[in-house]
């Protein structure tokens, strides 16, 4: 196991996630799922939709791809669904409760850099680089760059990137698509396949809405209410401590009444994109 010992802040909320999918939903993904027409939109199929992505994404697999490298691995169950599907994986992984799952999970059978992808430095190559839900997190011409280095002939991108709007939009995550286009075009990527599939993933966002007004927020006023009574010094210090971080989130999630699917995709497209990397003596010149 490699580990650069980098400094790791993002994936603290992304770990309590995974906890809590894991414990009430036994799924280990992260993603909103693939909804696909009849299938009833309740957090007892989120499993399933979330296998019939993994299902679909793996459907642009190019036959001649061998080796893999999962970027942004999580807790590591898309590199073992690989691994039973006979390819050869390694993946790459801040160190987070995630990435110690995945080591467990993965040990023996891959090898887990647990580093982020722009700190990554080896000398193997592999025949496709993948993204689920990771790229929105690194600036694009530094993936593109170390897909160059480490990539011999795909990049697989699955993941939400921002339309072409004037004004910023309620929900978050994602690049600008059109920076996305340009930087592609600048390394000289052949686009193989760019599948929208915004229509099956937006609807994980009415049903995260859904737990949101019918769970998070009256479980928030039962909290509230056993703390008024309580009046605990040391839980009305936490709440000033930690104030500013509380009230981002009331504002992004509990506040916020147009984060559904219908504004994700006004604002978002998720996209399921394949890309050829141009042989050594074919590549264009460094992107400026």
């Amino acid at each position: 196991m490699k580990n650069k010992n980098k400094p790791y802040t993002r994936g603290r909320s992304l770990d309590l996630l995974f906890v809590f999918l894991r414990y009430f939903f036994d799924t280990e993904y992260l993603h909103f799922g693939y909804w696909r027409p009849g299938l009833e939109l309740k957090f007892a199929n989120l499993k399933q939709a979330q296998y019939d992505y993994i299902d679909e994404l793996f459907k642009l697999i190019p036959s001649d791809a061998q080796s893999i490298l999962d970027v942004g691995c999580g807790s590591g169950e898309m590199a073992l669904q690989l691994l039973k599907r006979n390819y050869q994986v390694d993946a790459v992984c801040p160190p987070s409760i995630m990435s110690e799952n995945a080591a467990k999970k993965l040990s023996g059978d891959s090898t887990l850099y647990e580093c982020k992808f722009e700190d990554l430095e080896l000398e193997k190559k592999y025949d496709l680089i993948v993204f689920s839900e990771s790229f929105q997190f690194i600036q694009i011409k530094d993936a593109f760059e170390q897909c160059r280095r480490y990539g011999k002939k795909y990049i697989l991108i699955a993941d939400l990137f921002k339309n072409d709007m004037p004004e910023k939009g309620p929900i978050g995550g994602g690049k600008p698509y059109q920076d996305f286009l340009q930087e592609k075009n600048n390394f000289g990527f052949r686009e193989i396949s760019n599948i929208d599939i915004t229509e099956f993933v937006a609807p994980g966002f009415d049903l995260e809405a859904d737990a949101i007004n019918h769970f998070v927020t009256p479980l928030i006023s039962v909290f509230k209410r056993i703390m008024t009574i309580r009046n605990s010094v040391f839980v009305k210090l936490g709440l000033f401590l930690y104030r500013k971080k509380l009230n981002k989130l009331k504002t992004r999630y509990l506040d916020n009444s147009d984060r559904n699917s219908k504004t994700f995709a006004q604002y978002k497209s998720y996209r399921f994109i394949l890309l050829e990397i141009p042989r050594q003596d074919q590549a264009t010149p460094d992107p400026a």
